[in-house]
């Protein structure tokens, strides 16, 4: 009984962290990132990101005219050799989407 009590907790547990990393996280360090967390606890546990790119949308008004909006920041974080980059989109100050890119 005792083994499948410790049993159910370790699968439980793994099934637990599969959906936070399921949700756009990753680990820097030994911080988790997730969804939801402000930029500055971003900047502190990773330090600065490699490049930092405007994300935009385009609105058109009743008489046609176009604006060009910016809506927030793309941040491409570096975790070193033989790790995934991180592409992190930043709105209002706040994580809202991360995106595994290529290897380092």
């Amino acid at each position: 009984m005792k083994k499948l009590v410790s049993s159910l907790v370790v699968l439980l547990s793994l099934t637990i962290s599969g959906y936070a990393w399921a949700d756009g996280s990753f680990r820097c360090g030994n911080a988790l990132i997730s969804v939801g967390d402000p930029s500055a606890i971003l900047l502190i546990k990773c330090g600065r990101p490699l490049t930092i790119d405007d994300t935009t949308r385009v609105v058109v008004d009743e008489y046609g005219h176009r604006q060009i909006i910016r809506t927030g920041e793309v941040w491409t974080m570096y975790m070193g050799h033989d790790h995934f980059i991180q592409l992190v989109t930043v709105e209002r100050g706040v994580i809202t989407n991360i995106v595994d890119g290529p290897r380092g």
